[in-house]
């Protein structure tokens, strides 16, 4: 990541990245995936224009210095406040060792023109799970986002479960739904894990398709459906979900 981040919003607005809270809860049987940074901005009322110009003119000055760090803003729909999400791939943790004389060159414009339109800005680091997620990249501009804040007590049997749900569509020839990110900071609001649904359009929304748990049932029998579903259930404390489209006009998802 270069420390672009620093340069682009991060260095400009204090924010610092909460110490990192390695989750040791999990054995590790697929190689590690990249990781990626996510930041949520809190738009004040009123001043989402001027933000997203703030960015449009960052982006401008950012691509004419030959930079080369990609990122993608999504736009949360539902949920108060206008809130944007900006995520951005690293290869591992040296990334933030790196900087970026692109990003420097532009940070006054971030100073100026994009700071002063955020009300808040929360930044963390989550992990892309092999083996469980869709292996094909993220191209749709539409996805759904389930974040799941695990039991403290069951929250264990969550990977467990689904890592055999998994084997399960695999066994029968189907395809893994989505992309699935385990948080790595953290802070009391933050959840354990987030599943991305990615979708053409919201016309593709309205396609009725089979259940989880119909197709575990079909291909497992009641029985397994019923003790799966179960200790899926007991492993989760809170869930909950949004909606976020891609602005295409303040991304660089592409070098």
């Amino acid at each position: 990541m270069k420390k672009r981040m620093n340069y682009f919003i991060i260095m400009s607005l204090g924010i610092v990245l909460n110490g990192t809270v390695l989750s040791n809860s999990f054995a590790q049987t697929e190689p590690l995936g990249p990781l990626m940074s996510v930041t949520e901005f809190t738009i004040k009322p009123g001043h989402e224009m001027q933000f997203r110009e703030g960015i449009k003119a960052w982006k401008a000055c950012y691509l004419e210095n030959n930079g080369d760090w990609t990122w993608r803003m999504w736009r949360r729909q539902q949920g108060e406040g206008s809130v944007f999400v900006l995520a951005s791939d690293m290869a591992n943790w040296a990334e933030m060792d790196k900087t970026d004389e692109s990003g420097k060159k532009c940070q006054d414009l971030a100073t100026s023109l994009i700071n002063p339109h955020v009300e808040k800005a929360t930044s963390h680091v989550t992990r892309f799970q092999l083996g469980i997620s869709k292996g094909n990249p993220l191209t749709e501009e539409i996805i759904r986002v389930t974040f799941y804040d695990l039991d403290p007590i069951n929250g264990h049997r969550m990977m467990e479960v689904v890592k055999e749900v998994v084997e399960i569509r695999k066994n029968a020839n189907m395809s893994n739904l989505g992309y699935w990110y385990q948080w790595l900071t953290g802070d009391p609001e933050s959840p354990s894990f987030h599943l991305v649904m990615p979708y053409k359009d919201y016309a593709a929304m309205d396609i009725i398709q089979e259940g989880v748990w119909q197709t575990v049932e079909k291909n497992a029998g009641k029985a397994k459906r019923d003790e799966l579903q179960t200790a899926f259930r007991s492993s989760i404390q809170n869930t909950w979900n949004y909606i976020y489209t891609l602005d295409k006009d303040i991304s660089n998802p592409t070098k």
